[in-house]
């Protein structure tokens, strides 16, 4: 039976009851994260907008991925398990993609093929009803930006698009917060060295009561703080040399999605529940 998924960069405008929902790990929008958290009982996409990005797809369109990334990316998706890794490209490029894998002997049935087609009406691309020349069959048809009338993509995905709902993973990935050690001084001008997922972690941990522990929390706001910054920054900036660099780095070790998250915390909200 085809599955309805959708897709925003403004997570609140996909409806609660969605079946399958797609995000990016990193970028501008780094979606994904929120998405495990709010649709714990929906099909998961995790998207890559670029080729140095781990995801289940690969964002190929202009200002992200090129269909020349393709075949290396997906060989490093199937040597970490992932299942036909999924390409996500408009109906016009994606023959341009199929070409770039079948040159490094990717067959089309080993991956699954995303098209974008926005014909405001529901289908998944084909060689017969979608023309641009289109020689192979879409596994999955994004096709609208306007679903429900809200800035909101909606997209048809076949049968053997998704396999069983895996179990609900765990949100938090602590495990994308590097350890450090990162010199900092704290407020009473002490060097010290900040491992910043144990200093995460032990947030967290103390947000789930707040009045009980309203006095360490305070002390984070400032370490906390400093690491968003630095995120900030070393995406920017050459660490080395302090020169800009030509093209902001999100996409690296997930800086985006953690500039993200670092910024909730200093800000004081709870993001583990």
């Amino acid at each position: 039976m085809p599955v309805q998924m959708f897709d925003s960069t403004t997570v609140g405008e996909i409806p609660g009851d969605a079946p399958a929902v797609a995000g990016y790990v990193g970028g501008f929008w780094p979606t994904y994260l929120r998405l495990l958290q709010n649709f714990p009982r929906a099909y998961h996409l995790s998207i890559a907008v670029n080729s140095g990005e781990d995801a289940e797809c690969l964002d190929i369109e202009r200002g992200d991925a090129t269909p020349y990334d393709a075949p290396g990316w997906v060989r490093r998706q199937m040597a970490r398990g992932v299942r036909r890794p999924v390409l996500y490209a408009s109906v016009s490029t994606m023959n341009e993609v199929v070409a770039a894998i079948a040159s490094d002997g990717i067959n089309a049935g080993e991956v699954r093929l995303w098209t974008a087609h926005y014909t405001g009406s529901p289908h998944i691309c084909g060689p017969q009803n979608c023309g641009y020349g289109l020689r192979v069959g879409a596994d999955a048809t994004q096709w609208t930006d306007r679903a429900l009338a809200r800035n909101l993509d909606e997209s048809l995905c076949g049968d053997s698009f998704f396999g069983p709902p895996p179990p609900p993973p765990d949100p938090h990935h602590y495990d994308w917060y590097p350890v450090g050690p990162f010199a900092f001084r704290d407020a009473n001008g002490q060097r010290v060295q900040l491992d910043e997922r144990a200093t995460v972690q032990e947030y967290d941990h103390l947000r789930i009561h707040p009045r009980m522990n309203a006095e360490r929390l305070r002390e984070l706001h400032e370490p906390i703080t400093f690491l968003r910054k630095r995120v900030w920054y070393v995406a920017h900036y050459d660490l080395r040399t302090g020169t800009k660099l030509p093209a902001v780095e999100w996409g690296s070790y997930f800086r985006g999605w953690r500039w993200q998250m670092l910024l909730a915390r200093s800000r004081g909200e709870q993001v583990v529940q």
